[in-house]
């Protein structure tokens, strides 16, 4: 194996005992590069970690992901999430289920301002467990589609982890943003095509509601605003309007205007709370970017990317079975690491590999991240899992057997993707 390999292997274990991601990839890089240079006590160990660490995150590009952090912030506190879900719970009232469906709906429009699974389910998520349960929806019922709906906030943009693989990947933002788009309507299709089918053996569920058109355009005014949100970052994008970093100050600009003017519902201290908090966020999604490009700067010095390639050539030459192995591969990674830290250290890896399959890398790209949400909804680490726990008081081994099949129908949409490239690549291509 090498000792690449065996620090290779260090670095997953420290993380599975809970070790901080940053700091154990921090750690490990400075072995490598000691065995590198002979000695840990050579100063070029530091110098090459330090260097390293300041030109991955001394970027234009990476000024987006506090943004994007304070804009998401900013939209949660200004009281989006109740517009969001009055809205859509008004356009699905006719339809049997119109609540569970309402949650799909709600969390793909909420995606498009957070980014964030966990705060989808603490945020937006209560709001939906509690509308659901005065319906009259089984808890069960209603947990489980709350929790799969906020796996749509990772995907759909603007998203921090299609940012990071973008960076380290040196790919395009804007084609990234809109690769994701098929993907993210394909699964919320999927968990509802999936609601659909279960409502038929529900005996609880509400009957179907009278359809209210006063009520729709009255709630669709005061959601409108949000709405048109995503559209602005990544229509600009890609119409070439202002770059990622600039999108992403207009949207902290647009979100402070909406909170503060229009529904002046952002005081001065939860504007004081969502900086501190953005401003922690931030810290730690950079700390976390600079130790692992370290750590891909030394496996890379040490070749593994192409001793990996090699042994994979000789399993397949098979890029679409490639993928379904990496895809296999993801969904234990995922289990036991976040999403984010989990590209940020497999992309300088694995994409050289798939690049010797002729695999397009934004394609790479958003099979790995879409496979890798599922790790929210799988124990031990299962962020939204616990999040759920905290929201409904439903107990975390039940949450896990409730979620099952929402990580079944992701996990296939993760497949389609890979058996079907156009349905990420076409969007992307239409733009260049």
């Amino acid at each position: 194996m090498g000792v690449f390999g065996l620090l290779t292997l260090a670095l997953v274990g420290l993380i599975v005992i809970g070790f901080p991601v940053g700091f154990a990839a921090g750690v490990i890089s400075a072995f490598g590069l000691a065995e590198v240079h002979g000695s840990l006590a050579d100063p070029r160990v530091a110098s090459a970690l330090a260097r390293t660490m300041l030109d991955r995150i001394d970027g234009f590009l990476l000024l987006s992901v506090p943004f994007f952090l304070l804009a998401g912030r900013l939209m949660n506190g200004a009281g989006i999430t109740v517009r969001l879900f009055d809205f859509v719970s008004a356009v699905t009232r006719p339809l049997r289920g119109g609540l569970a469906h309402a949650n799909v709906l709600a969390s793909v429009l909420f995606a498009g301002m957070s980014g964030s699974a966990t705060a989808d389910a603490m945020g937006l998520g209560t709001i939906e467990l509690k509308a659901m349960a005065h319906a009259g929806y089984r808890r069960d019922f209603a947990v489980g589609i709350t929790g799969a709906s906020s796996l749509l906030s990772p995907i759909i943009p603007p998203s921090i982890a299609l940012v990071a693989y973008a960076v380290v990947a040196e790919q395009s933002v804007g084609a990234m943003f809109l690769a994701a788009i098929v993907p993210g309507i394909l699964l919320a299709l999927g968990y509802m095509l999936y609601v659909a089918w279960r409502l038929r053996f529900e005996t609880d569920v509400p009957p179907a509601g009278r359809f209210d058109p006063c009520e729709v355009w009255r709630s669709f005014r005061g959601a409108v605003l949000p709405i048109l949100m995503p559209a602005i970052i990544v229509g600009g994008i890609n119409l070439g309007i202002f770059t990622p970093t600039e999108a992403a100050a207009v949207a902290v600009f647009y979100a402070g205007a909406i909170g503060v003017i229009v529904f002046r519902e952002l005081s001065l201290a939860q504007l004081i709370a969502d900086l501190r908090g953005a401003m922690i966020d931030s810290a730690a999604i950079m700390l976390i970017i600079a130790f692992t490009s370290a750590f891909g700067q030394v496996l890379i010095r040490a070749q593994l990317p192409d001793q990996l390639a090699a042994l994979a050539t000789t399993l397949t030459s098979d890029p679409t079975l490639f993928l379904l192995l990496m895809i296999l591969l993801w969904l234990v990674v995922g289990c036991f690491m976040a999403q984010t830290p989990a590209i940020l250290i497999l992309t300088p890896i694995l994409l050289p590999v798939a690049e010797q399959y002729a695999i397009d890398p934004i394609h790479f790209g958003m099979v790995m991240a879409l496979t890798l949400t599922l790790g929210l909804l799988t124990p031990p680490v299962g962020m939204v899992l616990y999040a759920l726990v905290k929201v409904s008081g439903v107990p975390f081994e039940r949450l896990v057997v409730i979620s099952f099949p929402y990580v079944v129908i992701t996990a296939l949409v993760s497949v389609m993707l890979v058996l079907v490239p156009d349905l990420v690549l076409a969007l992307p291509r239409l733009a260049r």
